[in-house]
């Protein structure tokens, strides 16, 4: 009896002495399940988490990494960069190959982010990538559709907006999937910002609309202040100043979630820049020497030197424009992604610019010349027809998606309801119903995207060669006359010809005659480089259209398309040999309409038929 008593007292005497530890255990914060708070109190949080750092310095290596994940976190919503930067650095230093992907590939998320503010869009996007691989390896899907949402803006940033389109795309119904209200507003909001980068101004506002309702049910204020800046600044790419200053405005009464003083850049960056844009030069040079003042992003403050370097030409400041747009140029050389794009570009035309305003009529006309070429190129890239078409059908989809998904909801609902009114056996009917009608909404998914694909080839591909048909060549040559009115762009037209062809067709019959025109096809399509435009205009005719190229280059490509088709072509089962007429032209300052160079290229081509055939002639 005596030994239980004492054994009793030993275990009442144990649980006591546990308790407290056990209580303790208790209390420690769950920064795994940390998402939504941060989101909805993000200096609350960075407040809590800055108030646990002794306590968690004694946590295991696990447990601090997440702390410290928790704390680049908030810091990031409160624009502590550089703390944000330093919190990444020291948790990337303390990773192992041992430790978990989830918190693997939430760093390399934060390291895109950093690279990208940064201006190393490059390394961003590997870093992004880099993450996505982490986040599906990890099976983590709402991090991956978050991570695609990022990288498809990064990509936007550098204008490659065909990709970005597919990325956010693909993130979009996959956040459907995942019926993520956070996940779809994020979406939405890199939407808007694409379409704002296209020029699309109406459908980049419907998005950010969209986007800052959403973040105002989830009452996340960091989030909600970036949709209005997104607002502003699309009002302002729209030419709606007034729009655009009242949204700035709006974001800065917005932004005292956080007491951070930097947070002010962005709204005297984007107010700034729109006073500037309206013509209000005093004003806007005022504020952005204010932005200057404030640690901003580098590319931010590209925008600011440019900008003020068209204030400071309209007052008559010529060297302090000059310096301004120095100090923009030299950002965006230490920014290669940026070359080429517009906000590059737009350099070289303000250069012009100065130059005029100074008196410098032959520097500012070069200047002016070399913009436009450029400019030009950029041009057809961005409103290719591929693009549009790209925009289009993942427009549509994305409405199917939306539709097919919001059924698939409403069915599901109906289906609970059901399940509580009938039995075991009604409720494998109903199941066995929706499953079916899904796969059909998918099967018409699958079906129409195949559709629309065969439709668009079928509009710009010839069916016999496989390559571009007459009607895109002449497109194409029509877009590039009206882009090029104001300039001299470098353009060389090749016209080909099957020599007596005719005659192949009448001895040997057409599927041999097709076999020629294929022969040729491929040979053209391994000789002309990448870029240029090779399509069949006619029966036994070809067509090849190289940008930027002079005549002289033009030249060397077309002999050594005829010296392979002198080595190779064939009529298919016989020994007789094909040749080719070759004719070229090429833009001049004594020709510099488009419709004008095809009929030079046709002179030369009837030249070189005239001469014998099987040669080259130069118009």
């Amino acid at each position: 009896m005596k030994k239980a008593l004492q054994a009793c007292y030993a275990t009442l005497l144990i649980l006591l002495l546990s308790f407290p530890i056990a209580a303790l255990a208790d209390k420690r914060v769950n920064f795994i399940d940390m998402d939504h708070e941060i989101y909805l109190e993000p200096w609350g949080s960075y407040q809590k988490l800055i108030g646990l750092q002794s306590e968690a310095e004694s946590y295991d290596e696990l447990d601090y990494l997440w702390w410290l994940l928790r704390k680049a976190q908030a810091e990031n919503l409160v624009y502590f960069y550089d703390d944000f930067s330093r919190t990444v650095k020291q948790a990337n230093n303390l990773v192992t190959t041992d430790t978990p992907l989830a918190i693997q590939a939430r760093l390399s998320l934060f390291q895109g982010l950093i690279e990208r503010r940064k201006g190393d869009y490059s390394r961003s996007q590997e870093t992004l990538s880099k993450a996505l691989i982490q986040a599906k390896e990890a099976q983590l899907s709402r991090l991956y559709v978050y991570g695609k949402q990022e990288l498809a803006y990064t990509k936007t940033l550098t204008e490659l907006f065909e990709t970005s389109l597919v990325d956010i795309q693909e993130a979009y119904v996959e956040a459907f999937a995942l019926k993520d209200q956070f996940l779809i507003a994020s979406i939405n909001e890199t939407y808007g910002a694409i379409y704002g980068y296209l020029h699309d101004y109406k459908k980049s506002i419907e998005y950010y609309q969209r986007a800052l309702e959403a973040y105002q049910t989830l009452q996340y204020p960091a989030h909600v202040a970036e949709a209005i800046y997104g607002l502003a600044s699309t009002y302002r790419y729209w030419g709606k100043y007034q729009l655009a200053i009242e949204y700035f405005e709006k974001y800065q009464q917005q932004t005292t979630y956080t007491p951070n003083s930097n947070i002010s850049f962005f709204s005297a960056y984007g107010i700034g820049m729109t006073m500037a844009e309206q013509g209000d030069c005093l004003a806007a040079i005022k504020v952005i020497d204010e932005a200057f003042a404030i640690k901003g992003i580098v590319d931010y403050n590209a925008e600011l030197y440019k900008r003020k370097a068209s204030c400071l030409i309209s007052l008559g400041r010529f060297a302090e424009a000059e310096r301004a747009l120095n100090s923009a140029a030299s950002i965006f050389a230490d920014i290669p992604e940026l070359i080429g794009t517009n906000w590059q570009l737009e350099v070289i035309k303000i250069s012009a610019e100065l130059a005029h305003a100074r008196g410098q009529h032959d520097i500012g006309y070069r200047l002016l010349e070399h913009y436009y070429r450029q400019y030009t190129d950029l041009l057809l890239k961005n409103s290719s027809k591929r693009l549009l078409k790209v925009r289009a059908s993942l427009e549509v989809e994305r409405q199917k998606v939306a539709q097919a998904l919001a059924e698939e909801r409403q069915q599901v609902e109906s289906l609970e309801l059901e399940k509580r009114q009938s039995n075991a056996t009604q409720d494998i009917y109903f199941t066995v119903f929706i499953i079916c009608g899904l796969l059909i909404v998918l099967f018409v998914i699958i079906a129409q995207y195949r559709s629309n694909r065969k439709m668009h080839l079928l509009t710009i591909k010839d069916p016999l060669s496989g390559l571009f048909n007459r009607r895109y060549i002449f497109d194409y040559l029509d877009k590039a006359g009206l882009a090029d009115k104001s300039e001299k762009m470098q353009m060389s037209i090749i016209l080909i010809d099957i020599d007596d062809f005719k005659k192949i067709n009448d001895k040997y019959g057409h599927p041999v005659g097709d076999d020629v025109i294929c022969q040729v096809a491929e040979i053209g399509s391994d000789i002309f480089r990448q870029g240029d435009i090779f399509g069949r205009i006619g029966g036994e005719e070809f067509m090849c259209i190289l940008p930027r190229t002079d005549v002289s280059t033009a030249k060397q490509i077309a002999e050594r398309f005829l010296f392979a088709i002198n080595q190779s072509t064939v009529v298919k089962g016989h020994q007789d040999k094909v040749t080719v007429s070759i004719g070229i032209a090429a833009l001049s300052p004594q020709c510099h309409d488009i419709k004008q160079l095809y009929i030079n290229a046709d002179q030369a081509l009837y030249q070189a038929k005239h001469f014998g055939k099987n040669q080259i002639s130069i118009f």
